[in-house]
C-alpha cells in the first residue's frame, strides 16, 4: 500500500516535469505466503504465528501514516487468490491500477476481508470492471492465475518479495528492483527511463 502510494505520487510529479511521456502501470499477481487460509486470517493471530508477532510492520505503518497509507484499520491478512485473478481481468480493461488502489484501501484502511469473493466483486464493480460479479462467482481464471504464479519472473530471476518493479522504456533494458521506493527516487527512475526513449 505504501509502495502504491509513493509510486501514485512520483507519476504526478513525473507527469507535471514531462508532460509529454506516457506511461502505462501494468499489475501481475503475486501472493506473498499462498499457505493463508482461503478466506485469509486475523491480522494479529497471523503475525504472531507467522513471525512472533507484528514487529516488523511498525516502520512501515510510521511511513504510511506520514505519506497517506497509515494502514489504520489492517484487520485481515487477506488470501489474494480472487483479489490476483480480478486483478488479471481488471487488466484486461485497463483498470488494474484503480481496483489495486480499491483493494488496498478496503483491507487497509476500512478493515474489510479482500479475501472473500463478494468483497473482491464489490471493489471491482466499484472501479468499473465489467461482469465483475459474474466472474467472480465463477472459477474462471484460477488455472491462468497459478500459470502465472509458476513462472513469476522479473530479469529472468523467480519473484521472491513484494513490491517488486520491471521497467521498461521503448526497447531498452529498463530496471528491476523491489521495495517501496520513495517518491524521490522514484521520480528519478522514471526520469532515467524517458531519458532512455528521448
Amino acid at each position: 500500500w505504501l509502495a502504491k502510494v509513493r509510486l501514485s505520487k512520483a507519476l504526478a510529479l513525473f507527469g507535471e516535469r514531462q508532460p509529454t511521456v506516457s506511461v502505462r502501470i501494468r499489475y501481475f499477481p503475486f501472493m506473498i505466503d499462498p499457505s493463508t487460509k482461503a478466506d485469509g486470517e486475523e491480522y494479529v493471530a497471523y503475525t504472531q504465528r507467522r513471525w512472533g508477532g507484528d514487529g516488523w510492520t511498525h516502520s512501515m505503518r510510521a511511513l504510511g501514516a506520514r505519506e497517506g497509507a497509515p494502514y489504520a484499520n489492517w484487520k485481515i491478512w487477506p488470501n489474494t487468490t480472487h483479489a490476483s485473478r480480478m486483478l488479471m481481468r481488471a487488466e484486461q480493461h485497463e483498470l488494474g491500477d484503480a481496483l489495486i488502489e480499491r483493494l488496498y484501501r478496503m483491507c487497509y484502511e476500512q478493515g474489510e476481508n479482500v479475501s472473500l469473493r463478494e468483497t473482491v466483486a464489490r471493489a471491482a464493480s466499484e472501479v468499473g470492471v465489467p461482469g465483475a460479479v459474474e466472474y467472480m462467482a465463477s472459477d474462471q481464471g484460477l488455472a491462468e492465475l497459478e500459470q502465472q504464479l509458476r513462472g513469476a519472473k522479473v530479469g529472468g530471476k523467480r519473484v521472491s518479495a513484494a513490491p517488486t518493479f520491471s521497467l521498461r522504456a521503448g526497447a531498452a533494458a529498463g530496471f528491476n528492483f523491489s521495495g517501496a521506493q520513495d517518491t524521490a527516487q522514484w521520480v528519478s527512475i522514471l526520469e532515467q527511463c524517458a531519458e532512455q526513449v528521448a
